[in-house]
């Protein structure tokens, strides 16, 4: 590859990057009009069929279909909520007498804890005895942090309530309007590119549906079977909440980098120093059951097309971090799989 070359190619990532970086700048203004756009793509087909066989117009077609759309989302919605919300109520309503259970199992490991400390030579022994007071003692108020937390993050959303409902609103009647102008905004877009470069434009968005939809699915694959594993194991277990677990085990599974054994593993320790080893026991077959399960269906599910090298995917996850905290160890790495796919397209010219 000659210098213009190596040149274009440079010139292309650092414009990458800067888009990148606009992108995360913009993208809580730019929020309700991507719901939006997401939302219009989703409906476009029942659109088409709808005009086509009632002989309603576009922008009823849309509204007819949009409103579905969100009323299924929602209806869903407030069910989980609500379902989730109930259970979550009665283990709060527990976490007293469930930290009050685990006051003597982690005074005894304390005490074995200091009495290993203590045949340490003077220097190690004595330092390690202080943290691990420290530790303990933080640990006691576990409980009440948690509540603190609790109710600092209720406050929060109370707080940011009215912004939640105005983005809302924006988001559903972008979607009316999106869906209703869609073939108007596709034909603009078209137009003011060359007949050259349609083709390619063309060609680069089959693409990246293919690719976004394929990944999107193939995650909502894998959430549902490791859900499912997870409830049926939590029910067999006879855990209180296994609705509730599920859900939010399954939630930290999907997170990059996170997964089952993030609560599964320290929820076993748990158990077992509060004496009830037969859960610890199954808690670890639970895991050991939805890791394998993923691993052996991640690879048929998502497909090696949508791969990334290593190092790639380390850095969209350290960058997405910087920028936008755990949603962006999700957006990032996504982005780089799209990106991927536009260079594959031929969608840049390098020649």
């Amino acid at each position: 590859m000659n210098g213009k070359k190596w040149l274009r190619v440079g010139l292309c990532l650092a414009g990458c990057a800067l888009g990148a970086w606009l992108f995360c700048l913009l993208l809580p203004a730019l929020g309700p009009f991507l719901i939006g756009a997401l939302a219009a793509w989703a409906v476009e087909k029942p659109v088409r069929l709808l005009t086509g066989r009632s002989r309603l117009p576009r922008w009823a077609s849309s509204f007819v279909c949009v409103l579905a759309l969100y009323v299924l989302l929602g209806g869903a919605l407030f069910l989980l909520v609500w379902t989730v919300a109930r259970e979550l109520g009665g283990f709060a309503r527990e976490l007293p007498a469930l930290a009050q259970s685990l006051a003597a199992p982690l005074s005894r490991l304390e005490q074995r804890l200091l009495a290993l400390s203590r045949r340490l030579p003077d220097g190690i022994g004595s330092g390690l005895r202080e943290g691990l007071k420290s530790f303990f003692k933080s640990g006691a108020l576990w409980g009440t942090k948690l509540y603190e937390w609790l109710f600092a993050r209720a406050s929060d959303f109370l707080k940011k309530l009215p912004d939640v409902l105005f983005f809302s609103f924006t988001s559903i009647l972008a979607s009316f309007m999106s869906s209703a102008e869609l073939p108007a905004i596709r034909a603009w877009a078209l137009h003011r590119l060359p007949e050259a470069r349609r083709q390619r434009a063309r060609a680069a968005l089959a693409r990246l549906r293919g690719t976004f939809g394929g990944w999107l699915l193939a995650q909502l694959k894998l959430m549902g079977v490791t859900f499912c594993i997870l409830t049926v194991g939590f029910l067999l277990l006879r855990t209180d909440y296994p609705l509730l677990f599920g859900l939010v085990v399954t939630l930290v599974d999907a997170l990059p980098v996170f997964g089952t054994g993030t609560v599964l593993i320290p929820w076993a320790i748990v158990s077992f120093l509060r004496g009830n080893g037969s859960l610890a026991v199954g808690l670890l077959v639970v895991y050991a059951a939805a890791a394998l399960t993923r691993q052996a269906l991640e690879p048929r599910l998502v497909g090696r097309q949508f791969g990334l090298p290593a190092l790639v995917t380390l850095m969209a996850l350290y960058v997405g971090y910087r920028f936008l905290g755990i949603l962006g160890m999700i957006v990032f790495p996504l982005a780089a799989v799209l990106l991927k796919q536009l260079l594959s397209a031929a969608a840049i010219d390098f020649s």
